[in-house]
């Protein structure tokens, strides 16, 4: 893995779990040890250290094993899991989106906790929400939204714990009598003691990309062809594995069927032949028909979309990283596939030497990779070979991987820059907060609340202003990143 990878995944470990685990997860992230080679490196207390790994574990960021004689464990960290904590908000945000409220505190406490039993975490959330409804509602409403995400897959067992498949989402036995017991603060075990839950990122990222489908076919057409895409995609899990390159064929009417039963797009419903035509006929290729009889069936191709996204996404960075000429540049050699450069400098129209200048400062960056081919012996002329230029979209997809690394490392450097240099003010700014809530909680209220909120001076509230609306742009920014890499790291599962 390179640098920017390695600087990425130490500042996270770092803001979410502090330094002894962050220098943990280095040594293992550089090499997979022992816990005797861990101590070693790291300077770090034993006891430190398996702290640190139990944690790790617990989150699934580290995975372990034997090594080749049964002595040891040697540790692995599981650097997919730890780029994943980046878009823990888009999984609540979804959840929040589908569902209400308790289901969206249900997801936060288990990324919270890393993995957890169903009836501590009813508990924890009970607590929670305890204010708003009684008591008996509130755990039988809790439990019953806890099902419904186990159900759905968003929550699944720890893999660890089973030993087949089907058991992953076997609904817990919880006995909500002894969860109302210890929740009144007396001792009680539980019945489902032992048994943990975590998040299924696999079941999220099926949402998160179904989204972004829809959010593309959307911006490119409208809401309505938004709509027809999801049924198609819908439909499409009723007959086909959610994660194939291309969806086994589903039939139109059912789709038409569906619109009409609903009657939330009227449009579509009175022009879905149109729309159907216009899907089928544009040049991403989103939809393939098979068949003729009864209007015919459609695949959805998601390895093309996802083909087609990334090429957008590449031109536009393409673009914004150099200047309109290299973006010229490179849509051409996209469109001929092969290219002289000869050929680059008769077609796009700049001068020779800007054309030459841009080609090998692509070249350089890996947007373009040459070949060159030696012409055979027959052939006049005194060149022996000639040059062609191409775009290997895998190896681009890899570079701007690199270049994502590379901007959210500055990004949570300028974080952490920030809080340090406003760490006091910070801090009496939460502890300020902290006293006030606590006097709204006692009844407190008027001027002796009024006094502690007066100890954060005018110009102090300017400065934490200032901060607040830095630190929320840098999280935009940080979302907005994540979202090209999902977008990567679509296209190269579906290589």
């Amino acid at each position: 893995m390179s640098l920017q990878h390695r600087n990425v995944i130490n500042l996270i470990l770092l803001e979410r779990f502090g330094k002894v685990i962050a220098d943990v997860g280095d040594i293992i992230f550089q090499n997979p040890s022992s816990l005797y080679n861990i101590v070693k490196s790291a300077d770090i207390r034993i006891s430190k250290v398996k702290e640190a790994l139990s944690v790790l574990i617990k989150y699934n960021l580290v995975t372990f094993k034997l090594n080749v004689d049964s002595s040891a464990a040697i540790y692995m960290l599981n650097l997919k899991n730890v780029l994943l904590m980046l878009r823990f908000p888009k999984f609540i945000n979804l959840i929040k989106t589908k569902f209400d409220e308790t289901y969206e505190v249900l997801v936060e406490e288990i990324l919270l906790k890393g993995c957890v039993t169903a009836s501590e975490l009813i508990i924890k959330v009970a607590k929670r929400l305890q204010e708003q409804k009684t008591v008996n509602i509130l755990l039988q409403e809790l439990k019953d939204n806890f099902n419904s995400l186990v159900t759905a897959k968003y929550v699944t067992r720890l893999s660890t714990q089973v030993t087949k498949a089907e058991e992953l989402y076997l609904l817990p036995n919880l006995d909500l009598k002894q969860i109302l017991t210890v929740l009144n603060g007396e001792n009680e075990t539980l019945s489902d003691a032992g048994i943990y839950w975590t998040i299924n990122s696999d079941r999220f990222h099926q949402d998160l990309r179904d989204q972004l489908i829809v959010n593309s076919v959307s911006n490119k057409f409208d809401d309505n062809m938004g709509e027809l895409i999801r049924l198609l995609l819908q439909q499409m899990y009723v007959r086909t594995d959610p994660w194939v390159s291309s969806s086994n064929p589903i039939p139109i009417l059912e789709v038409k069927d569906i619109v009409k039963k609903r009657n939330t797009h009227p449009q579509l419903a009175t022009f879905f032949e149109q729309y159907v035509n216009i899907l089928e006929q544009d040049a991403t290729g989103i939809i393939r028909k098979v068949g003729e009889a009864s209007g015919g069936s459609f695949q959805v191709e998601i390895k093309h979309i996802f083909t087609q996204l990334t090429w957008e996404a590449v031109e536009e960075i393409v673009n914004e990283k150099f200047d309109s000429k290299a973006s010229r540049i490179f849509r051409l050699v996209k469109l001929r596939h092969y290219i002289e450069p000869e050929q680059i400098q008769n077609l796009v129209m700049i001068p020779a030497k800007e054309v030459k200048r841009i080609l090998y400062m692509l070249l350089e960056e890996n947007f373009l990779v040459v070949n060159e081919l030696k012409r055979s012996a027959t052939s006049l002329g005194p060149s022996k070979s000639f040059t062609l230029f191409h775009i290997r979209l895998s190896q681009v997809v890899r570079t701007m991987l690199e270049l994502c690394y590379k901007t959210l490392y500055n990004i949570m450097t300028r974080r952490c820059h920030e809080k340090y240099l406003n760490k006091r003010l910070i801090d009496k700014k939460h502890r300020v907060d902290t006293i006030t809530h606590g006097m709204r909680v006692q009844g407190i209220s008027g001027d002796s609340v009024l006094d502690i909120e007066e100890m954060i001076t005018p110009p102090e509230n300017e400065i934490l202003e200032r901060i607040g609306k830095m630190m929320k742009k840098l999280s935009l920014t940080e979302l907005e990143i994540d979202e090209t890499l999902f977008l990567l790291e679509m296209y190269l599962k579906y290589e």
